[in-house]
């Protein structure tokens, strides 16, 4: 392989690849095929030119099957290709951008591109800017282009201006009266009339790493808070009685809330008793309007707002203070310039109308419940229950016995018959084989003291014999194995539709195939009847509600 590099005016970047595929391999040189026409479209979006980065991969040559990733040769031919070719390469580019997990795991020993791409990782005399793969994206994941982009336009900033270092201020588990002067000082400013918007940020059992994917926790257990109000400051306690008060200061003033998803972390503060006064700004949901296809983790989005935001995501249990701190000052800060995106692009009146201004009605609503009339209701569902009824009486009237299953086969003969169907069958029934009396007893083949026995010492042999067999019929429902059964007793095709799971066609009788049946059998009266009793069981299930059993 020929690696390309930049010849004219440098970015100084050096976008890496895995490996050679087909039309590189037969052209000698990297990202020629399909990934390599997605790279330059990606190169021209972004606003640069392809021409004047490196671009290379780890492994020098086609490997076989195009299988790299997880074979048992990937660290031997990325150690040998890397003393052999790339290696002396390195001293060329102040940016190194990993394109893909195998990249990555050649640089930082690491994988997981999704969790680390776009944030900047120090190497041996140069920067790493770790992003997906080209095929990656080329693959149904075109959501990722806007990654993409953005990462390589960090890599040429960083290459061409230098790493930005921004200091921290974060006040860590501080004494409890430390941490009721940092919220003082909040609200000092907060009454000079700067209005500045207060991020929050809490730790539960049940938050995972990233804020856009989180568990359901049944706890509502608070372990911890952090909150920031200004860039790259902010403050963490824990949630215990001796910070309580400096946690309602800040929560339940009159100024403007910031939140990480509000749905998980607001009810678990009210539900621990502490109000949460002004407007609460859920940044996930502000991010979502400017960028519905992307992800909506905080960790991830923090990559796009606050470009030279260390990783902090890994931290949460060995720095949990730090961690949560960083939360809060990331969601500050990542509001922020959400908020003047949302303004630039025009959306800000999207997110004034359907969340600031329709969110306290819904939230009204929530609180409010709908009023309903209980014993409407309950007399509702049962007339609804009396008409379901009705309908089913009407569907076993319509299906002919051959197409019904059978709930129960008689052995005996039974008392009742009543509702009992009868045909002919076999039965295999034991007798002397000897005089042919069915179902003999014991004594029948025991010897006699005064008299001899012909049948002595014999035993029952089985004997098939004609036999009127009774049974009972199942219920019948409007399932599908049962109108499947309803179908093939009729000599009808089943319909069916294509399982996209399973990649096969399958019978199916929902709404859809009903209805086509009912067109290609209008004097059928079953169909129409099934139709209409599915439509009461939605509305029993869904609207009304069902009539309990006395059982």
């Amino acid at each position: 392989m020929r690696p390309t590099l930049a010849t004219k005016d440098p970015y100084g970047v050096a976008l890496v690849g895995e490996a050679l595929g087909e039309k590189e391999a037969e052209e000698g040189e990297p990202f020629k095929g399909p990934a390599g026409h997605r790279l330059t479209r990606l190169i021209e979006w972004a606003g640069l030119e392809r021409s004047r980065f490196d671009i290379w991969n780890v492994v020098w040559c086609r490997p076989p099957g195009n299988a790299l990733e997880g074979q048992a040769y990937e660290t031997g031919a990325i150690s040998h290709c890397k003393q052999a070719h790339w290696e002396a390469l390195l001293d060329r580019p102040r940016v190194v951008v990993p394109m893909g997990n195998v990249p990555l795991h050649a640089f930082t020993g690491r994988k997981g591109i999704l969790r680390v791409r776009g944030y900047i990782q120090g190497g041996q005399g140069f920067h790493i800017v770790p992003t997906v793969h080209p095929s990656f994206i080329q693959r149904g994941q075109a959501k990722y282009s806007a990654a993409f982009i953005n990462d390589i336009q960090k890599a040429v900033q960083v290459a061409q201006q230098g790493l930005v270092v921004e200091p921290t201020n974060y006040l860590l588990d501080p004494p409890p009266y430390r941490a009721l002067e940092w919220a003082r000082a909040y609200c000092h400013v907060l009454e000079s009339g700067r209005d500045p918007r207060l991020a929050f940020d809490i730790e539960t059992p049940g938050k995972g790493e990233d804020e856009g994917d989180l568990e359901e926790d049944q706890t509502f257990h608070i372990f911890r808070i952090g909150f920031s109000y200004q860039g790259h400051g902010a403050l963490s306690i824990p949630w215990s009685a001796e910070y309580i008060p400096a946690i309602k200061l800040l929560l339940e003033g009159p100024g403007e809330k910031i939140v990480w998803n509000a749905g998980f972390d607001v009810p678990r503060v009210r539900a621990a008793g502490v109000s949460i006064g002004g407007t609460i700004h859920d940044g996930m949901v502000a991010w979502h309007i400017l960028h519905s296809d992307l992800p909506k983790g905080l960790g991830f989005v923090a990559t796009f707002t606050c470009p030279f935001q260390p990783g902090w995501k890994h931290l949460s249990h060995t720095a949990p203070a730090f961690y949560n701190a960083t939360d809060a000052d990331v969601e500050w800060r990542s509001v922020e310039r959400i908020f003047d995106d949302l303004r630039r692009t025009g959306l800000w009146d999207v997110y004034q109308r359907d969340v600031l201004d329709l969110e306290p009605i819904l939230t009204h609503m929530h609180l409010r419940g709908m009023p309903i009339d209980w014993k409407a209701r309950a007399n509702s569902a049962v007339l609804l229950q009396v008409e379901q009824q009705r309908t089913l009486s009407q569907l076993e009237e319509l299906v002919p016995p051959e197409a019904r299953r059978i709930d129960h086969v008689y052995k005996l003969e039974p008392k009742d018959k009543t509702g009992l169907l009868i045909r002919p069958s076999t039965r295999i029934v034991p007798c002397c084989p000897g005089c042919g009396v069915e179902k003999p007893k014991k004594n029948h083949f025991q010897p006699f003291k005064r008299k001899s026995n012909p049948c002595a010492g014999l035993r029952a042999e089985g004997r098939e014999r004609a036999v009127d067999e009774y049974y009972r019929l199942a219920p019948f429902k409007p399932s599908r194995d049962q109108l499947i059964r309803y179908q093939r007793a009729l000599g009808r095709p089943v319909p069916t539709k294509y399982d996209k799971k399973e990649r096969k066609r399958k019978p199916t009788m929902d709404e859809k195939a009903i209805q086509g049946l009912r067109g290609k059998f209008p004097n059928d009266k079953l169909y129409p009847t099934v139709l209409h009793y599915r439509t009461l069981d939605k509305i029993a299930g869904t609207y009304i509600g069902r009539v309990a059993s006395t059982d």
